[in-house]
């Protein structure tokens, strides 16, 4: 008789078993390290994004009030730092119309809708604010800002005098601040605010919101009627964000308070001035980290003075990381006597 040998019947069923454990294991190790590295470049992304993003707006905040005629700022004095008022939604004072810009500015770039706004503010007879948002409750603000760069004369090597430029760095939107002697020095005006973004992804939750900053100037000397470049939809600063919050630090006697523009445009004439400006934006990671259980679709958020709640998204939408960055601005020479 031959001898055969071989797996017995058993011996193939606890091999397979065993390979199905094994295999199941390396399965959930996968798939947990899938999920860990999406968690992770999600936070990445979102940290990198809202830091970056926000510390850029800080460093062109601070220009806000730079050489200005007087140094207080408040809803009515013109040139100052903070854009409240404008042909638009001007006051008289004393048989005299105040506003932030000239008066002699009119058309569509000096609409209401381009200032300084926040959630619920009718800015005098002007519609209500109703700032685009991702979350419950709370329409996003918008910051207007306006300032006279630091020019320096360039002849361009020439003694033609029509040759000079004046040279004042570049502004939000990366473009170069260089305006011919005949053009003038210009002033600055910047809108940091939340639009739609059209470079999306298809299953994105909510609406693809970004924080941009668009940028225009019109002339410092003489008497301006637009300002040129203004009112488009400027150059995004931080690709996902869902909401934007900014309040402004004032001072009443020997007390310190923050409010948001309706608020502070409800005051009692004279306004207080205004000393700091504070930002709160709850960004969104560009990248979708599955569908963690950790990650509710409608998690609250403490922006500054507000509890917000995003709002809910499609069923079976992937979820995002979200985290709240906040700073404070200190505008220029509004400290002291200067700024009384």
């Amino acid at each position: 008789m031959n001898r055969q040998v071989g797996f017995t019947l058993i011996e193939l069923m606890i091999a397979l078993a065993l390979g199905l454990v094994i295999s199941a294991a390396a399965t959930m190790l996968f798939l947990t390290a899938s999920r860990s590295q999406a968690l992770q470049q999600g936070q990445a992304s979102l940290q990198d994004d809202a830091n970056f993003g926000l510390n850029a707006i800080v460093q062109d905040i601070r220009l806000g009030n730079l050489n200005t005629v007087q140094s207080s700022i408040n809803d009515l004095i013109t040139y100052g730092g903070i854009v409240f008022r404008s042909k638009s939604n001007q006051v008289n004072v004393s048989g005299v119309d105040r506003a932030n810009l000239p008066i002699s500015l009119t058309g569509n770039t000096v609409a209401v809708n381009l200032l300084s706004r926040s959630h619920g503010d009718t800015a005098g007879s002007a519609p209500q604010w109703t700032g685009i948002s991702n979350v419950n409750t709370y329409s996003s603000d918008q910051l207007t800002i306006q300032y006279v760069p630091q020019y320096i004369k360039d002849d361009k090597g020439t003694t033609v005098t029509t040759d000079d430029v004046w040279y004042g760095g570049y502004d939000c939107e990366g473009n170069e601040l260089e305006f011919t002697v005949a053009e003038g020095r210009q002033v600055i005006v910047q809108r940091y605010f939340l639009r739609a973004d059209d470079n999306k992804d298809s299953n994105e939750p909510n609406q693809p919101l970004a924080l941009a900053c668009d940028a225009g100037h019109y002339p410092l000397d003489g008497d301006p009627t637009a300002i040129t470049r203004f009112g488009d939809a400027g150059q995004i600063i931080l690709k996902r964000a869902d909401h934007f919050r900014v309040l402004y630090g004032i001072q009443n006697g020997a007390n310190y308070r923050y409010v948001d523009a309706k608020t502070y445009l409800e005051l009692p004439s004279p306004r207080p001035r205004i000393l700091l400006v504070q930002l709160g934006i709850l960004g969104r990671s560009n990248q979708s980290v599955g569908n963690d259980s950790t990650f509710s679709d409608t998690q609250s958020f403490q922006v500054l003075d507000q509890t917000v709640t995003v709002k809910a998204p499609a069923a079976n939408a992937p979820k995002y990381s979200r985290q709240v960055v906040t700073q404070t601005v200190a505008l220029r020479n509004t400290f002291g006597e200067r700024g009384q």
